[in-house]
């Protein structure tokens, strides 16, 4: 069942963007987008972001039934959080 949460918006989205890919591609996923909308799947977590004024809306679209929303919610947040650039 799909499910939306929000992140803040980063400082630099690009280069934000940029680390993020870098990092879901190392660990064998994919992020494919720009500083406007993308898709980003790992780990078989399919998902879309759209960036809005404030904030970066994911709509996580296929999770693995084991694995809880929150645990997605907290990777994805904490990825937007830990490459948030200025």
């Amino acid at each position: 069942m799909p499910f939306a949460f929000y992140v803040e918006k980063p400082k630099d989205v690009k280069k934000t963007l940029e680390k993020l890919k870098k990092t879901i591609e190392d660990g064998g996923g994919c992020l494919k987008g720009d500083e406007t909308r993308g898709v980003i799947s790992m780990n078989a977590v399919e998902g879309q972001y759209i960036v809005g004024a404030d904030a970066v809306e994911i709509t996580i679209l296929k999770k693995p039934a084991l694995y809880p929303a929150s645990a997605v919610k907290k990777n994805i947040t904490d990825g937007f959080r830990r490459f948030n650039t200025g």
